[in-house]
């Protein structure tokens, strides 16, 4: 009958043929095959029926039944015609490529699979042998796979185990030292650096880890761009000076006071770009310039460059020097360290800041590295508050003196921008032959802006000299790069007012004239000594070590501390003490019996007075962005990462502590 319907005088064709009847059981069972069809898989009618009268999908070969019967339900349940090709399997038990036709029938509201079958050597040897460029491929591609993971495992051993070594070794050389506190603390300075640099390789690979997982996730928040300068000048500077290379730093005089975006990840992408700038260069000097390109409304596009006198990058690099754990040959790990991964991830944070990166290079001359951000601009912050309409800036007078003729354009832009008068030249000698002349014409200045570090006449011989001609009259600032603490004592006996560092900024130089005008800003940091006498803190931590380390730092603090090994037993601690009994909880993650989340929403949700107001602090070594939601989430006031950094743990717990009680 279904030949009839269907198939009239099916084998008068080439082609095999078969029908399909799909049933209330959704399953897809033969009504008829055609004898081109049973010749195809060298069988019988009567025979494939009794084979596959409950399952066709039986006659297909094992590795192809599973997309095939997904091609054929879905053909089905969307009434659409399409065409496969699979292989069968023979009575002979010998695979067989065919070709499928396949066009679905409804018919008095029963519905048909027609098919028509073709054998097709041909297709089955030109797909045989794309499979083979297959596997060809994907073995090619494992080895480089394997070679690669072994290079990074190899790379990562030498990293991880130089640092260790020197953590070990001095740690050796401190116990028996014994006695010789200057040989202890030399030791303990070395562990220190180790430690940290061990620590920046760990991060490198948590931050390669989120980004390719896409999980990495960007603030936006306000930060003060003098702040965020001076965060990477430091580091920077003290690089740059250990190597004997030049540094500065040049900020045009249109940047904003504050802007709003994730600070961190810039100032790690900059500081990536500096260190790299500075751990190449042998000689000569690093340059970091930053400038607007745009401003609309409150949308600011900056570009920060970065140039330095290195060893350059060859261009057969340039095009894989982003991808992760590329250096541009084996010998510069070994002379400079380094996992590869820094420029990789310098690159993908740029990108999910909407920003972009580009560099020039040549060989033996040097590299200059373009990065561009946009950045939202706090309008909020005033930079001429009305004090400079009451003392009258536009009617000061200053010099500004520093052998970089660049330096001094930017800073008398920055003083006319605030209202004031400037001069500038570029040596001592000039600043004094200047500060004699204006005295002679009863036009003495106000305020000299000396750089400390100026070939043959530096900045506090210089001030020295300007000091002897003006008197007590003229403020002197010296501004410097370095670490001005070391000199400050020298600089002042010359008869240096004030010291600041560079860049200038804006907010800097009111901040300085306002205090020599008698109306110095209040200070919104205070150094506290910190004390929490009659404090109780509960630690949560079954790591003996880092538990013996936490009570160290707490009791150095006057803490009176207890210990609970897990979860569990810190929950047993809590609600057997009288309410108010620990005044903080420091809560590990990770541990056995019950992990901190856990212990964390089960003190919160205690009936206890205090359950729910005790300040509960993670301190753990998850650290991911999605970690501290956790940790939040669980009901925790904090989450500090290990390693744990003091000053970050006290100032916590003194705003959890006291800041929350005024």
């Amino acid at each position: 009958m279904m030949n009839k319907i269907f198939l009239p005088d099916a084998d008068k064709f080439p082609v095999g043929n078969c029908v399909l009847k799909f049933t209330k059981e959704r399953q897809l069972v033969p009504v008829y095959f055609s004898q081109r069809f049973c010749t195809l898989l060298h069988a019988e009618d009567k025979q494939l029926m009794e084979m596959c009268q409950d399952d066709f999908f039986c006659l297909v070969y094992p590795d192809d039944r599973e997309f095939v019967e997904h091609a054929f339900m879905r053909g089905v349940q969307e009434h659409k015609s399409f065409i496969e090709t699979f292989r069968m399997m023979a009575m002979d038990e010998n695979p067989v490529w065919i070709n499928a036709n396949c066009n679905v029938v409804d018919e008095q509201g029963c519905i048909y699979l027609y098919s028509v079958y073709t054998r097709t050597n041909e297709d089955a040897e030109l797909r045989e042998q794309k499979q083979m460029e297959l596997l060809e491929t994907a073995l090619i591609a494992a080895k480089q796979a394997n070679a690669a993971k072994s290079n990074f495992l190899s790379r990562m051993s030498h990293e991880i185990r130089t640092p260790m070594n020197a953590i070990i070794g001095m740690s050796t050389i401190a116990a028996r030292a014994i006695g010789n506190d200057e040989k202890i603390t030399d030791c303990i300075s070395k562990i220190g650096i180790s430690a940290r640099y061990l620590l920046s390789l760990i991060n490198d690979i948590l931050d390669m880890s989120r980004i390719e997982s896409g999980r990495m996730l960007l603030k936006n928040e306000k930060f003060m761009f003098a702040e965020f300068i001076t965060g990477i000048n430091t580091i920077i500077y003290n690089q740059a000076e250990n190597k004997g290379l030049d540094y500065e730093c040049v900020i045009s005089n249109e940047i904003e006071e504050a802007y709003f975006g994730d600070a961190m990840k810039l100032q790690q992408v900059l500081i990536n770009i500096l260190g790299n700038a500075v751990k190449y260069t042998q000689k000569g000097k690093i340059s970091f310039s930053i400038r607007q390109l745009s401003c609309k409304e409150d949308q600011s596009m900056l570009r920060f460059v970065v140039n330095d006198t290195g060893c350059g990058i060859s261009e057969a690099f340039m095009d894989k020097m982003f991808e992760p754990f590329e250096q541009e040959d084996t010998s510069s790990t070994m002379t400079f360290g380094g996992t590869g991964l820094g420029l990789a991830i310098s690159k993908s944070l740029v990108e999910l800041m909407g920003g972009t990166i580009k560099v020039r290079s040549i060989v033996g001359i040097g590299s200059e590295f373009s990065i561009d951000i946009p950045l939202k601009i706090d309008s909020s912050v005033v930079l001429r508050p009305k004090l400079e309409l009451e003392y009258h800036f536009d009617k000061l007078l200053t010099l500004v003196v520093d052998d970089d003729a660049l330096v001094c354009e930017q800073t008398v832009l920055t003083l006319k921008d605030i209202g004031m008068q400037a001069e500038w030249v570029t040596t001592g000698k000039e600043a004094v032959s200047w500060v004699k002349k204006r005295q002679k014409e009863d036009c003495a200045y106000d305020f000299v802006i000396l750089d400390w570090k100026m070939p043959e006449m530096d900045g506090i011989e210089t001030a020295r000299q300007i000091r002897r001609i003006v008197g007590p009259e003229t403020t002197i600032i010296m501004m410097t790069a370095y670490d001005w603490g070391a000199i400050e004592a020298e600089a002042r006996a010359a008869g240096v007012n004030i010291m600041l560092s560079k860049p200038i900024f804006k907010s800097s130089l009111v901040s300085a004239f306002q205090k020599v005008a008698g109306q110095e800003q209040k200070q919104l940091a205070v150094d506290f000594s910190y004390d929490f006498a009659g404090k109780r803190v509960l630690i949560v931590e079954d790591n003996a070590l880092n538990a013996e380390i936490a009570v160290n730092l707490l009791q150095d603090k006057n803490f009176t501390t207890d210990i609970a090994t897990n979860g569990l037993k810190a929950l047993e601690m809590f609600t057997s003490k009288p309410v108010h009994y620990y005044d903080a909880i420091l809560m590990d993650v990770r541990m056995p019996l019950m992990d901190g989340l856990q212990a964390t929403v089960n003190i919160r949700h205690w009936n206890k007075a205090d359950a729910k107001t005790v300040p509960i602090i993670a301190m753990t070594a998850n650290a991911f962005d999605e970690d501290v939601e956790k940790s939040r989430a669980a009901g925790m006031n904090a989450h500090l990462a290990k390693p744990i950094e003091p000053e970050l743990l006290y100032r916590t717990l003194y705003h959890l502590l006291y800041k929350q009680e005024e």
